[in-house]
């Protein structure tokens, strides 16, 4: 049977970190595609790992847990280490960190169905009584929404920085490279963080002209606000906020839109 191929032609850049780029990878190179992985994300532990086991040791005095990502879920159990330990309930923001957090062998007690903070606190902060106590565990990236919003509505909402979001160094070169040789038909952002580190590399090495003909694509709102709020035209933002959407709304972008792709094998 001829597969139909709409991605064919197209160079499509990965931004996210390695080890969570598999999935993304697999739906371009099934359309046609060529995947560029170029990961604007790198994870490690905070400075003051003290700090923060001191905290994890207080768990027991909290009602609530929220893990918001794959990444808060992995380095909150590295963290944790193998002391045995009663966790309080947790909350889980989207199915994937769900999925990261039964790895370990815990369910989530609570799941938005709205994957972003706002749509989160909308669902979560009923549950909470007044006095309620939940910890928030998180990159150093993410924002303040929810342990405000909680705070806000009477309960204690406290935050702990479990991992450091940084920019590889090695995937610059590897940027520069790629946008200065045209090399790029399509850029995929997963995360604001993924925004940022991007746009850094364009403004530190003058590109911005390179990259008015790439066509953006952002998995959800909060990534697509930050490349708008800093100057990108952005083509693609699924309604719903996962790799496989955004890959569906790419294809469906270059078939209403454009002409190059979209051919037979």
């Amino acid at each position: 049977m001829i597969a139909f191929q709409p991605l064919k032609d197209y160079h499509v850049l990965i931004t996210r970190g390695k080890g969570q780029a598999d999935g993304l990878k697999a739906s371009i190179e099934k359309n046609g595609g060529t995947p560029l992985l170029v990961p604007l994300l790198e994870f490690t532990l905070p400075e003051h790992i003290e700090e923060v086991q001191q905290r994890l040791e207080a768990l027991h005095t909290y009602d609530w847990i929220i893990l918001t990502s794959q990444n808060g879920v992995e380095y909150f159990f590295k963290l944790l280490g193998k002391q045995p330990i009663t966790l309080p309930k947790i909350a889980v923001i989207g199915s994937k960190t769900e999925v990261a957090l039964k790895r370990f062998g815990y369910e989530a007690d609570f799941m938005p169905s709205e994957y972003v903070a706002e749509g989160f606190v909308s669902e979560f902060i009923p549950l909470l009584e007044s006095g309620t106590r939940v910890l928030l565990a998180k990159g150093n990236l993410a924002r303040s929404v929810i342990a405000e919003a909680i705070n806000e509505a009477g309960s204690i909402g406290d935050e702990v920085i479990i991992y450091h979001t940084v920019l590889p160094a090695s995937s610059e070169k590897e940027l520069v490279h790629l946008i200065k040789n045209h090399a790029i038909d399509i850029i995929t952002f997963t995360s604001s963080s993924t925004v940022n580190h991007f746009l850094q590399v364009i403004e530190r090495h003058e590109l911005g002209t390179y990259i008015d003909s790439i066509i953006i694509a952002c998995i959800g709102p909060i990534a697509a606000k930050t490349a708008v709020r800093h100057g990108l035209s952005v083509d693609v933002c699924p309604d719903v906020y996962t790799t496989d959407a955004m890959v569906a709304d790419i294809i469906h972008f270059i078939m209403t839109r454009n002409t190059k792709g979209g051919t037979l094998q």
